[in-house]
């Protein structure tokens, strides 16, 4: 009996990759689809990489939420409006956290079973954008019975045990241990490697600036980007020291803060 939480692949390379900045929580991006989020950064990395569009067997891209109304269009318009031929196939990728690394997987798999030779992986998100839905309304409601949610915070929460992403973190942290200065340590630490490979110019090499633009493909309607300002770096990389972090209120009665956190980190 073999698993699938390892894997083999024969012959699968990377080519080339990058990626946008990593922008605030409502913050300069919050506006944008992520279809063109990842439009943008495929266009730029065909550029970057030299490999034609033309060329790509499969196209396979990540989006753990639906963050807008064509969402389920988003991996053929990321392919189609990069150059990719109309003839290659396209499907979506979710597995919640782990949906980029099953992008990549899915596509060392293809390589490696000869369905493909070349493949165009894309993960897109957007946090600012998950709606506030409802999924009981069609038929209508009853008076006071309106039932909206926050589709964001309602995602973080599994309803099998009943329990949110915050109160697993909690529990591990009860099961296993780590303590709040540890987990603030070990923040402090992040933040401090982040700050220096921004100053050094060490991101700057996977990182695509997102401004302004248009996306035209042939039969296509014109789509595109439309942001005030150029956006070059991470927005949310700031020096936070330990004594800085052990102020902030825990945000789940344990271990957790705003500051700590692998969301407030890394978003």
């Amino acid at each position: 009996m073999t698993g699938a939480l390892a894997s083999d692949f024969k012959d699968a390379w990377l080519i080339d990759g990058v990626r946008t900045p990593f922008a605030d929580y409502n913050g300069a991006l919050a506006q944008i689809s992520p279809i063109d989020l990842g439009i943008k950064v495929a266009r730029a990395a065909f550029k970057q990489s030299g490999v034609s569009p033309q060329d790509v067997g499969t196209v396979i891209a990540g989006s753990m939420a639906q963050a807008s109304f064509d969402a389920y269009m988003l991996p053929r318009h990321i392919g189609l409006y990069s150059g990719v031929p109309t003839r290659t196939p396209a499907h979506l990728v979710q597995r919640v956290c782990g949906t980029g690394i099953e992008v990549l997987c899915q596509a060392a798999d293809a390589v490696s079973l000869g369905r493909a030779e070349l493949a165009l992986c894309v993960g897109t998100e957007s946090m600012s954008r998950n709606p506030v839905a409802a999924y009981s309304h069609r038929g209508g409601f009853r008076l006071g019975q309106i039932e909206f949610k926050d589709f964001l915070w309602e995602a973080l929460r599994d309803s099998g045990p009943d329990l949110t992403m915050g109160d697993t973190a909690e529990n591990l942290a009860r099961q296993y241990q780590i303590t709040r200065p540890q987990v603030d340590a070990y923040a402090a630490r992040s933040f401090t490697r982040a700050v220096e490979a921004q100053r050094s110019g060490f991101l700057g090499g996977e990182i695509v600036a997102v401004t302004s633009e248009s996306f035209e493909a042939d039969g296509l309607k014109t789509r595109g980007i439309r942001i005030k300002d150029e956006l070059s770096a991470d927005t949310h990389i700031r020096p936070s020291t330990v004594e800085q972090l052990a102020k902030i209120k825990p945000a789940f009665g344990g271990v957790q803060t705003g500051g700590n956190s692998s969301e407030s980190d890394s978003k």
